[in-house]
């Protein structure tokens, strides 16, 4: 049965002519940015939008009616049909293409670019783009504000991001301070707590292999001890971590790279030995808004005890986009002062235009709208790319599919470089799991779904296969 609340606005690219229209909004249905029964914009406010004649958007729906991927009806608009989402997956078009497909599935487009299928960039377009015009508009109609930034921070985001934090992590009266990425921030936490310790000895900086390469530089930069543990299923083992006061460095939610979510006790146990020993969590959770039929664990931050011993650092970077260029972070109280002095040193914050807008896109409602229909587009693609690797590679190990933008394909009897590089001639941009292994070494793929089209995880899954099937081996 068609649903009757509709969908939010309609986010396409940019388009020319009737057959462009229509092939954008069919590509949205395909991807499920659109589903069965979802309400289109008025044609008025389609043209607006996209820029063209009313009467070629009134042609592009006569068209996706005439083939049956629309129905409308006076007084209630156009909207999808049910089925539409089906059949459009299946290839169903309202024209025969100008040129047939290619029947080899891994074969390079030529003249194409490779499709990037890379961790660490969200889909931009599935921002609702009034609603972030209109934020940008209500955070620059004051002008310019004249001051530093890093002296001054946002006092609109850092309010909005308190509410927001409370919403979707459980962190409760949060007050963050503002970076200009979680690189910084780690880099502020890990000289302010090396500081405070005040001996000779390097501080020593715990964190899981493979792992976040950007934080083993940033602890490296500022002369830590670097020790690398095996990432494991159910998170860090706090009893590997020994007695002694040092940094530790989790992504709890979402473990990068391999995707696993830590288990509730070993995060009571990583509290626990923080609070015994005086040492710094520095909890990242870069994606943790995204997660597909599973509870949502708390932040480490929420446990009894961990608000003086566990640095929360959040960024935009996944839930929006890396062109925003914020981050923030809430910090035990007793490194808050000597993390605002680094700002001020070190001059990382934000800048105010972009912190401010983000602010006002969070303060008017259009960030929890964006999250629930991002959430909704990813855990398609996410299903769609699973599926298809489970039936071109069965034999293969997935994991990290419980939450984030990305998942890991294990490829333990293959040279993971090399088979980076086959599936690079072959169209493909991807990223290898060794490469972000520093001591123990997992031969696989990372692999994102965020900006993955209809017909290309099917694609992909086919291309892998042919690579694996060539005899790549490790």
């Amino acid at each position: 049965m068609a649903r009757t609340a509709p969908s939010p606005s309609l986010v396409l690219p940019e388009v020319s002519g009737t057959a462009g229209l229509v092939s954008a909004v069919l590509e949205r249905i395909a991807d499920g940015v659109l589903t069965d029964g979802d309400q289109l914009p008025s044609s008025r406010a389609l043209a607006e939008q996209t820029g063209l004649s009313r009467g070629t958007v009134v042609r592009a729906f006569d068209e996706l009616a005439a083939a049956g991927f629309v129905v409308s009806r006076h007084g209630s608009g156009t909207r999808v049909s049910v089925g539409a989402v089906q059949a459009a997956r299946a290839g169903a078009r309202t024209r025969e293409p100008d040129s047939p497909p290619s029947t080899t599935a891994f074969a390079p487009r030529r003249g194409r670019p490779l499709r990037d299928l890379r961790p660490g960039i969200p889909d931009a377009t599935l921002i609702d783009e009034r609603a972030w015009r209109r934020a940008v508009r209500t955070a620059t109609s004051g002008g310019m504000s004249g001051l530093n930034p890093w002296e001054e921070p946002s006092p609109r985001l850092r309010a909005e991001l308190s509410g927001h934090l409370r919403r979707h992590r459980g962190i409760a009266d949060a007050d963050p301070l503002l970076f200009d990425s979680s690189r910084s921030a780690i880099a502020a936490l890990c000289a302010a707590f090396a500081a405070a310790q005040r001996n000779d000895r390097p501080v020593t900086f715990h964190t899981e292999d493979p792992g976040y390469r950007g934080a083993v530089l940033m602890a490296r930069e500022h002369g830590l001890d670097v020790r690398f543990h095996p990432a494991e299923p159910d998170g860090l083992d706090a009893a590997t971590l020994g007695d002694e006061p040092a940094i530790v460095f989790t992504t709890p939610a979402h473990q990068y790279p391999l995707g696993h979510r830590a288990s509730v006790d070993r995060r009571v146990a990583l509290v626990d030995w923080a609070r015994r020993t005086q040492s710094l969590v520095i909890e990242d959770d870069y994606d943790g808004e995204f997660r597909y039929g599973v509870a949502p664990l708390p932040a480490l931050v929420t446990l009894p005890g961990a608000i003086e011993h566990v640095a929360y650092v959040g960024t935009s970077s996944k839930s929006l986009s890396p062109d925003l260029r914020v981050a923030w972070c809430v910090p035990p109280s007793a490194l808050r002062r000597d993390l605002e002095r680094w700002l001020a040193v070190h001059r990382r914050g934000p800048s105010s235009l972009p912190a401010d807008a983000l602010g006002e896109f969070i303060g008017a409602g259009a960030m929890d709208r964006h999250l629930a229909r991002a959430a909704r587009v990813y855990s398609d693609r996410r299903t769609r790319l699973v599926t298809a690797l489970a039936r071109e590679c069965p034999d293969l190990t997935v994991t990290g599919v419980e939450a984030g933008l990305h998942l890991c394909v294990l490829l333990p009897r293959y040279d993971d470089e090399a088979v980076v590089a086959a599936l690079d001639d072959a169209g493909w941009r991807t990223r290898s799991l060794s490469s972000q292994s520093a001591v123990h070494a997992v031969s696989g793929l990372v692999l994102t779904y965020s900006r993955l089209s209809a017909r290309d995880a099917s694609e992909f899954a086919a291309a892998l296969r042919e690579v694996l099937a060539a005899g790549v081996r490790g």
